[in-house]
């Protein structure tokens, strides 16, 4: 949900602005069109990041889409604005307070649009909510949804006649102005859409720490235990309760349909238990990228040195892509795995990228809050 945003908070804009215009005789509404986005800045974070070759990870999780969402950045970005518009001698209390209009707006919506959404109140609560009104799908040439871009639309229209009512004639010109200001931004902002919405979205999502892989909770790049090289991919559940770990997850692989490959990895336990055993596994997918079937290696409880296993299956017909992933699935305990190979039979091409995990950022900054 990008392009909505630019709509909606054109729409806060022209009531703030009518408040503040009103109370102070100035208007700064535009900051609040400006911050529309601010909160998903955390998309493009830790790409940007990584071309400087630092990798950010919070609780040992890389920087994902979501962290920024909260009340305690919405402070700091607006303390921010606040200060670098008082430069050009804006009051520091009216900049502070758009921006915080603008990130929190933002906030607001995806409240109102995503269930389970995000930890918005961090630090007060890490409980991840949202109300999930709508079933967001980007219908409308895939960058918004219908049905919440017309009821911004409506909400617009409402807006500007509030004001106008409010204000005069008056309030069309600077009503014109804001649009005028969401236009340029929205100009800018589709074509980011678009190329966010191709191959760059994987290529963000990859994780932004080891090159083609994606990491989540209970998941780690280890530099201490690997089989070959210097680096695994380690996994671990404390305690003896069967629980649902995170996934380790490599980027998407072209395959071809009706076709047999041989699939291998190395693995390595320790006191591992619970209802299932570790497991490494390829998912199939169509070339919609829809799920068809998974192949899965499975390594055994207990501890265990590393041991290679494989399995040989032919692809579905309508298979067109593919991932590998491990994780621990209802058990505890530490799993690494590393060296993986998924080759087409008859050929002796790897074709899972990065398989042993070599590749990666390397200075990572870890923060524990």
């Amino acid at each position: 949900m990008l392009f909505e945003h630019w709509i909606y908070s054109l729409a806060i804009a022209i009531i703030a602005g009518m408040i503040h215009l009103k109370r102070t005789g100035r208007d700064y509404s535009w900051i609040i069109i400006a911050s529309a986005l601010a909160p998903d800045m955390d998309i493009f974070a830790g790409y940007i990041l990584k071309q400087f070759d630092v990798g950010v990870l919070i609780n040992g999780i890389p920087l994902q889409h979501g962290d920024f969402h909260n009340i305690a950045v919405l402070l700091i970005y607006a303390v921010i604005v606040g200060l670098v518009l008082k430069i050009p001698g804006m009051k520091f209390k009216d900049s502070f307070t758009f921006a915080g209009i603008g990130f929190g707006a933002h906030i607001f919506e995806d409240v109102l649009v995503y269930n389970p959404g995000y930890a918005f109140l961090w630090p007060l609560s890490t409980h991840l909510f949202g109300l999930g009104l709508v079933k967001y799908n980007p219908d409308f040439f895939g960058i918004a949804n219908t049905t919440v871009l017309i009821v911004g639309l409506i909400l617009i229209l409402v807006c500007v006649n509030i004001r106008v009512l409010y204000e005069g004639n008056g309030a069309l010109k600077r009503i014109a102005r804001l649009i005028a200001i969401a236009g340029v931004f929205s100009a800018i902002i589709i074509p980011g859409i678009g190329l966010y919405n191709g191959e760059f979205k994987e290529e963000v999502r990859a994780g932004n720490i080891v090159d083609n892989w994606q990491f989540t909770q209970n998941t780690s790049w280890d530099s201490t235990v690997f089989h070959n090289g210097n680096h695994s991919a380690r996994i671990e559940i404390q305690g003896n309760e069967s629980k649902i770990s995170g996934v380790w997850s490599s980027s998407k692989i072209t395959v071809k349909p009706d076709t047999n490959y041989t699939f291998s990895s190395w693995g390595r336990t320790e006191r591992v238990g619970g209802n299932y055993s570790p497991a490494v596994r390829v998912v199939e997918l169509d070339a919609k990228g829809k799920w068809i079937r998974q192949t899965t290696i499975s390594f055994g409880k207990g501890t265990n040195n590393w041991t290679q296993k494989q399995v040989i299956f032919k692809t579905r017909s309508n298979a067109s892509l593919a991932y590998v992933y491990g994780n621990i699935w209802k058990g505890y305990g530490t799993f690494w795995f590393d060296d993986l190979e998924l080759k087409e039979k008859g050929t002796g091409h790897n074709m899972v990228p990065n398989s042993g995990f070599e590749i990666g950022i390397e200075h990572i900054i870890n923060l524990r809050i």
